[in-house]
């Protein structure tokens, strides 16, 4: 496996003593907002350093790159990638006003793009399943699993048996070693996922787990493991992705199962709501 290539701040921390007090002025610039370099041309960015297109030129082949082109084609990988780091630009002329409705805007195309591309049969499919059946257990690394907890919060509530993963202090192969056809997994991935998702996922499917796989619209690599496959659109309007049309699909999701769930679904709300009386733990 080839090594990942060196991205920009590290390259410039690298060769920092090297670099002249200009290419050290243009560097500063691209370290408070590395997102600027898949923005603009070679002679903007040279502009808004104050230095030349020439020293620009110089700046990118001192740091190991074959030419601005090839810096700024890393930037825009690490864009796509959904670096944060990148995402940010800096500093916005926009009065808030306009940001605040650039983003509405953002979150509601999120929302209304991702329920257009739900099929309802695949849909139905997952409900079926996660309700039949008799293990449900959910995955999700760093981000994912604030995802992932959401769906774990609902579920509990319909559905006797749900696990979310990892667990602190536990190794994620003594919680699915027990697993198998009857059981189901929902597995959240969003971009920049962790390997130990790829890595949870190709253990699943050896036990033959079937997979529920909620992404963003590119899904990666992991969803090669799934049955079903759910994409939400999370593109943001500023720097952090949008987590709204996933929280909105979560909803649905589990809502969807306490409806089909009927009797045993309502029997066991109920039990819990008698037990959070006795126990005085709600408002």
């Amino acid at each position: 496996m080839s090594a990942r290539p060196v991205p920009l701040e590290g390259r410039i921390r690298q060769y920092w003593d090297e670099l002249s007090l200009h290419e050290q002025r243009l560097a500063e610039v691209l370290l408070a907002a590395p997102g600027q370099l898949a923005m603009n041309t070679a002679t903007e960015l040279a502009q808004s350093a104050g230095v030349s297109k020439a020293t620009a030129t110089r700046f990118f082949r001192h740091l190991g790159y074959e030419s601005y082109e090839a810096a700024r084609r890393q930037a825009r990988e690490m864009q796509n990638s959904g670096s944060p780091l990148y995402l940010h630009t800096g500093s916005s002329a926009s009065p808030l006003d306009s940001l605040m409705q650039q983003h509405l805007e953002k979150e509601i195309a999120n929302l209304v793009n991702t329920f257009r591309s739900l099929e309802g049969d695949t849909l139905q499919s997952c409900v079926e399943a996660i309700a039949q059946a008799r293990r449900v257990v959910i995955l999700g690394w760093r981000h994912s699993q604030t995802i992932a907890a959401l769906i774990y919060r609902d579920l509990l509530h319909v559905h006797p048996h749900v696990s979310l993963l990892p667990r602190a202090g536990d190794s994620l192969a003594e919680q699915l070693a027990d697993l198998g056809q009857q059981d189901l997994a929902i597995c959240v991935g969003l971009r920049r996922r962790m390997p130990a998702l790829d890595s949870a996922m190709a253990a699943l499917e050896m036990l033959e787990v079937p997979m529920l796989y909620l992404s963003d619209a590119l899904a990666g690599k992991p969803a090669r493991h799934a049955r079903w496959t759910l994409r939400c659109h999370t593109d943001g309007s500023l720097i952090f992705d949008s987590t709204v049309a996933l929280s909105g699909v979560c909803n649905l999701l589990c809502s969807l199962v306490a409806r089909h769930s009927g009797k045993a679904g309502s029997d066991r709300l109920a039990a819990i709501e008698v037990l959070h009386q006795q126990l005085d733990e709600l408002e």
